[in-house]
């Protein structure tokens, strides 16, 4: 295998694995986002979850202020009653003044929270204890026990006593004249403690969960609101008969983003004009994506003034119905003209049409800003029969930029997401590599060769099938399709559908040139007047005079 099929059989494999994890993904998360009361408020969510966590950042912090304050409340107090203790015995203990000991440890008997209270001798032997049976006996260390820190010559330890109950112990040093004499213990039952933290977490946890249903509610009733002010707003969009000037007639399509109308533009002073108005989906007036994707089309396809390109007259939002007014084509798209057929078109045909396609995208790929001088590059990335316009007069239009590309317009393509229809990808486009004009004519490519056999070239049910056969794919020679096919035809389709975009045509005017010189040696003379005889011979015009 070569190095080249390598290179794009990995490229197939990894953009496969991409597409396949971003479907899954993208399907993950539409069951979220089709939460539809999130998609209809999208602010208000963002704003709800925002609140909400400064809320819960604050109530956390509230929480942790709260626990070290008792935490170190409790520690305080063990600490002070360790000192006290100490203080006052230092002597007896010296002197091992058991009465005085005795009554020393007793005072501290109802102090919150105390399990008991103990005075060492420098051999761990009881002294003094608040129970006295214990008097006289070896002291036995906590279970369990764990250091916790030493503070102001405390030690303290946390550990369990033999009946488990969890306890925090005070311990300090009894010395005279630097020689440890015993030992002072305070040790605390940690129950209160644990209590009150935990009612200190359900307070807290309580606080935040009360908060978000709150705010949950809130952005509810708002939402609830909202859905009828939108309801109400798609029902008005879509009786409306009329878009400012624009005066609706008939509905002649719908896609998945807008419909589109036959409609006469009338002016104040009488003067009407038929044209096409492209208007989105009710339901989508609120869908800012959609929004911008059906504006950004308006806009590309307003740069282009030519011929064989559907010329924009208008766009916009009125009374918050967003509109395309354009050139009302009073004909059929070579889908229809192929499908009514149920073959390919004769070879003249054909090829005019073709050629006529060739000089709208040449003059789109070369466009320039008037006034900068620089190329918009605008690349069309949706080149198929359903996009490409016959009239009954003769003419051919490119239509549909709605997924164009122009180096003056933000991309709106996801990581993953193929653009264009599946049958009519290019080999970059489904390896999702950067995209330029030369695209346009690998789908010019397809498109010639389905419009003179009659058949498609790719057939896909899904993205990952066709990421994964179109780059590698090989395509039989036309001529193998249509047997008395004129050799220099198949050259001229067959160059458009090379693999690698360096070895097609360079751009489109290569191609329009090589089809005007066939033409000229089949002696074809088929023009304009001669497609719109044919389009009246199997199609009746819907025109009106």
């Amino acid at each position: 295998m070569l190095v080249s099929e390598i290179a794009t059989m990995t490229a197939v494999k990894v953009k496969e694995i991409s597409t396949s994890t971003f479907t899954k993904v993208s399907r993950s998360m539409k069951r979220i986002s089709n939460l539809k009361f999130i998609e209809r408020n999208p602010k208000q969510a963002a704003i709800c979850l925002a609140v909400w966590l400064l809320i819960n950042i604050a109530g956390y912090l509230f929480y942790h202020s709260a626990f070290e304050r008792k935490n170190d409340a409790f520690l305080q107090q063990g600490i002070t009653q360790a000192q006290s203790l100490e203080s006052k015995i230092g002597p007896f203990v010296l002197e091992k003044d058991i009465l005085s000991l005795n009554v020393a440890v007793k005072e501290l008997q109802n102090v919150k929270d105390l399990k008991y209270a103990v005075i060492l001798d420098h051999q761990n032997n009881i002294l003094a204890h608040t129970k006295a049976e214990l008097m006289n006996r070896k002291f036995d260390p906590l279970l369990d026990e764990k250091p916790i820190l030493m503070q102001d010559g405390i030690k303290i330890v946390s550990g369990k006593l033999p009946d488990k109950t969890g306890v925090v112990g005070f311990f300090k040093t009894i010395n005279f004249s630097d020689v440890e004499i015993g030992k002072v213990g305070i040790i605390q039952s940690t129950a209160r403690l644990h209590s009150d933290l935990n009612q200190l977490r359900f307070l807290y946890f309580t606080g935040v969960l009360g908060t978000l249903i709150l705010l949950g509610a809130g952005v509810f009733v708002l939402d609830r609101s909202a859905k009828a002010r939108t309801l109400r707003m798609q029902a008005d969009i879509a009786k409306m008969d009329r878009i400012g000037p624009y005066q609706l007639h008939q509905k002649v399509a719908r896609g998945g983003m807008a419909e589109l109308f036959l409609a006469d533009y009338v002016r104040e002073d009488g003067f009407r004009r038929k044209v096409a108005v492209k208007r989105i989906l009710p339901h989508l007036a609120g869908n800012q994506d959609f929004i911008k994707m059906f504006t950004r089309e308006a806009r590309v396809a307003a740069l282009l003034q030519h011929p064989n390109v559907v010329q924009i007259f208008d766009y916009g939002n009125i009374e918050n119905a967003y509109f395309i007014a354009m050139e009302f084509i009073d004909g059929k798209n070579l889908g229809e003209v192929l499908k009514v057929l149920n073959r390919g078109l004769p070879v003249d045909i054909a090829v005019f049409i073709m050629s006529q396609i060739c000089k709208g995208l040449d003059y789109s790929h070369n466009k320039k800003d008037e006034t900068t001088g620089e190329p918009f590059k605008i690349i069309h990335r949706d080149i198929s029969p359903q996009n490409l316009l016959i009239s009954y007069q003769g003419e051919v239009k490119i239509s549909d930029f709605g997924i164009s590309k122009a180096q003056s317009e933000p991309s709106l393509t996801q990581a993953g997401v193929v653009k264009g229809k599946l049958a009519y990808l290019s080999p970059e486009q489904a390896l999702g590599e950067p995209v330029d004009h030369r695209a346009d004519i690998y789908a010019l490519g397809l498109v010639f060769y389905e419009t003179l056999s009659g058949k498609r070239v790719y057939e896909f049910g899904n993205e990952v099938d066709a990421i994964r056969k179109i780059p590698v794919m090989d395509i039989e020679p036309l001529r193998n399709a249509i047997s008395d096919i004129p050799e220099e035809l198949n050259r001229i389709v067959m160059t458009c559908l090379e693999k690698q975009k360096d070895l097609r045509y360079q751009n489109a005017s290569a191609v329009h040139a090589d089809l005007i010189s066939f033409k000229k040696q089949q002696n074809s003379a088929f023009g304009a007047t001669d497609l719109a005889a044919f389009m009246k011979k199997f199609f009746n015009s819907t025109q009106t005079t």
